[in-house]
């Protein structure tokens, strides 16, 4: 990558919360892999919640 395209990027601003939370999630996920879900399982768990009804 050449310099411009370095100095022009915006930088991403990350707060403490939205790592706190991202490293719960990361937990919760490695439970429920503990608990033998698969990742197929967890992800169409994820896709229930936020199906919209008609």
């Amino acid at each position: 990558m050449d310099e411009k395209k370095k100095d022009s990027r915006t930088p991403i601003n990350i707060s403490v919360s939205e790592v706190n939370r991202a490293f719960r999630k990361v937990e919760e996920y490695k439970k429920l892999i503990k608990k033998g879900k698969t990742r197929e399982q967890i992800f169409e768990d994820l896709l229930s919640l936020i199906e919209v009804e008609d």
